[in-house]
Order: C-alpha cells, then structure tokens, then sequence
C-alpha cells in the first residue's frame, strides 16, 4: 500500500507541476493547492476503518510478522502409544512472531549492523502431546561490520547439526512427511550461534555455543555445547554438509543428565532413567548408570542431491559418543541414517504439479548386540535401555492446495530389535509396528 500511495503521489506532484508550467489563473492556483494537501495526506500513516469509526494503524505493524502452522487428522499408531492410537488428533501447532527492530545501526558514521531483528516461536503441540513451551527465541544480528561472514543470534534456537533440524520450528511446513525421522539430530538450546556465507552462497559455514541441557534456560553446570557446520552449494542441484559437536560435563550427581541435542526422540541421558525396566548389558542385567556424563560428541554429514526439476533426494549420517562418568557398560556409541526421496508430480504432467510422492528409510542403533539405549522415550516403559536397532521405513502422498493448505497420507513400518538376555516378558512387548495417518497441515 505504501508504493501504491507514492505512485499516486507522483502523479499528482506531475500534474500539478505541469499545471504550473502553464500561465497560472486563480481557479488553477486554488487547484494546484488542492493537488499538494492530497500528496500530504498521501504521505501520512494509512488509516483502516475496523467499522466503527476510523483507527490509525500503528507503525509497528509494518515491521512486524505472524505466522504459524498446524496438523490435524486421523491417527493409527499401533502399540507404539496405544492410549493415542485410533483417533482424531490435533499431531503439531505452533505461532510465530518476527520482528524488524532496526536498519544500518551505524557508530561514527560507519555501519555496524545492517539489521536487527527477532524471532518467537511457541511451540504449543509436538507430536499430539501438549507441549506449551518457548521454541526458538533470539535477537538476530545481521551484516555486522558489513560481512556477509559475520551474524549472530542471541538466545534459544535450533541446535546447528545436519540438515534435519531444519524440519522443525518453521521448518515444519516443509516436511513432506507428517512423521519426523527416528534418528535425526535437532533441539533447541540457549546460546549464540553465528553463520555466514560468501557473496557468491556457494560456502558457508554455521557454530554455536551454548549450555548443552535439554530442559528451557537450565546449565547444571559451566561445561558448554559447541557445535560446527560447514556447507557448500557447488552447483544448483547439490548441496553437501559436513557437521560436529562437543559437549563437556552434562548433569549432577544427584540429577540424572539432560543432553540439550536429540537423535529423533532420545538424547544423552543416564543409563536407567525414564524407566523401571531392568537393563541388559551383555546378557546380564545391571545397575543404573551413574547420573553425569562426561562429555559426547557427534560428527555427521549431509547430501541433498537434486538431479531433476522435481526430484530431492537426502542422504545422511552420522555417529554420537556418549561417555559416562566412569565409563565402562555405561558408554554408548548411536548411529543414525537417512535416505529419502521426493518426487513431484510435474516429473509426470504437468497438471499432477500440486502432487508429490514421498520415500523414506531411517535408523538409529548402537550396532552393539550387547549394548542397548533408549531409543524411543515413548518405549520407556516397555523396553527401556534394552533397544538395539530402531528403523523405519515411510511413504507419504501429498497434495498442496495454494501456498497455505497440504493434505498428506502416510504409512510406516517399524522394526525394533532387542539387545540379548533380556527376559521374555520385556521380549514379548517387541512386534511389528505398522501405523498410518492423514492429515490437513496449514500454514500463514
């Protein structure tokens, strides 16, 4: 509207210069008047009438973003929670709020920030559980010193690890799935991230530091989480990823460790928690692991290969160490994996565009048939810390109606294997697992 209003205003300015070109009587000076109050009220704060009586838009409102998205259908999970199987579930919701706070901050004449910004998500339903908490929080500074290579964000974000973190938060709408990977690193913690990239976009590279605890605004310690991702965009169809973390003492000894970075749906906990289901540790079973642990570290790596117009394919890996204090039966090595394809329906016609087609296979394990880990919390009070290999295989079909609207169907069969030693009883929860949904996912 504010182009609109200075388009008309430049007309009006032509006409009445025009006008003024021309030997001017009294009627042509009066309307020439007129011509410059019209510009001036052109000029001012649009008004909107919210229809009783006129209202003045503020000027915050111009600066100022909303957004959200949200899932909603039919669910059949199975066992994996079986009070939420078969039913109407509201499965993500989340609201959003950016803000532009300022333009080429400058200190004695030279600019120091181009833009300042921030970003509030709260996340409000993670998969059909209420969650009701603070997602991503932070203050964005962009274009410091006036570099490409330097911006930081202050606050609580995405852990920078791989590429399936960037599923979540905003990224959710873009998810041709409704499931999330089994194995995938992502979470949200306080710190400082920074990134950037060079002029061209072709490298680039993002890191953080920040408390290493799961739980909002909580470091039961002084040890940080650092984190390192580097990425290249060589030519417009590849993209490749490499990526690192390191944690040092996570935990107390009289409250088990939180570890701030997820695999999926578990993250570097003690041995034991979450669970009264005995574990198995080379075919015997053993005591809790201690509550601290100290230090994990994660290396992994990324391809997104495009070979066609319509057709992505996501490779990725990686390995997590978690060390605990005293080490022994209580280490854990996690791997995790992912191979996905999605084809849109322009690949066939073009009138199928709105289509697309969607294959997944994922997993997480210890590759250790003697050494188990919780690798689903939703199996804590089944299977425990006995879990060997956890892997999934999905396909979803999809249809997007406009830029707003996606209604999505998926089935998935998930196998879990059990480490040895473990009783019948524990042995006897583990069966296939198919489940299937559809749902209407929105986004603004």
């Amino acid at each position: 509207m504010r182009i609109e209003r200075r388009a008309i205003a430049a007309l009006l300015l032509l006409g009445s210069a025009t006008a003024a070109a021309q030997p001017a009587s009294e009627a042509e000076g009066d309307r020439i008047e007129a011509l410059e109050r019209r510009v001036a009220e052109l000029e001012e704060p649009e008004r909107v009438d919210p229809g009783s009586g006129d209202a003045w838009l503020p000027d915050w409102t111009q600066r100022v973003r909303l957004g959200g998205s949200a899932s909603a259908g039919y669910f059949r999970r199975g066992e994996l929670t079986p009070e939420d199987s078969n039913a109407f579930l509201i499965w993500d919701a989340r609201l959003f709020v950016d803000a532009e706070l300022a333009r080429d901050v400058e200190v004695a004449n030279t600019t120091v920030v181009r833009t300042i910004g921030t970003t509030l998500e709260w996340d409000l339903v993670r998969i059909g559980e209420v969650s009701n908490q603070v997602g991503e929080l932070y203050v964005d500074f962009q274009g410091l010193a006036g570099s490409s290579w330097l911006n930081a964000q202050v606050g609580r974000f995405q852990i920078p690890v791989g590429e399936n973190y960037l599923r979540f938060s905003k990224g959710y709408r873009d998810n041709p799935f409704i499931s999330n990977t089994v194995g995938g690193p992502w979470w949200w913690d306080e710190g400082v991230r920074v990134y950037g990239q060079e002029s061209q976009r072709r490298f680039g590279y993002v890191a953080s530091i920040s408390n290493g605890d799961t739980r909002f605004n909580t470091d039961n310690n002084t040890d940080p989480q650092g984190t390192l991702k580097l990425f290249t965009d060589p030519w417009p169809w590849l993209r490749l990823s490499a990526s690192g973390l390191v944690s040092g003492e996570i935990g107390r000894t009289r409250e088990a460790a939180p570890g701030a970075l997820w695999l999926g749906e578990t993250w570097a906990m003690a041995l034991g928690t979450w669970t009264a289901v005995p574990s198995f540790v080379d075919g015997l079973a053993v005591a809790d692991g201690p509550n601290v642990i100290d230090h994990t570290w994660l290396v992994g790596a990324d391809a997104v290969v495009k070979p066609l117009d319509g057709l992505r394919v996501w490779l990725a890996a990686g390995q997590y160490r978690i060390e605990s204090s005293g080490s022994g039966p209580y280490d854990r090595d996690l791997y995790y994996w992912i191979a996905e394809v999605v084809a849109e329906g322009r690949l066939v016609s073009r009138a199928l565009d709105p289509l697309y087609l969607a294959l997944r296979a994922n997993g997480l394990t210890t590759n250790d048939g003697g050494r188990g880990y919780l690798l689903d919390y939703r199996h804590s009070d089944t299977l425990g810390f006995n879990m060997r290999d956890l892997n999934e295989l999905s396909a979803a079909l999809g249809v997007r109606i406009g830029p707003y609207v996606r209604l999505r169907g998926e089935y998935a069969f998930q196998d879990v294997d059990l480490v040895r030693g473990v009783t019948p009883d524990i042995r006897s929860q583990v069966e296939d697992e198919h489940w299937f949904a559809f749902d209407v996912g929105v986004a603004f």
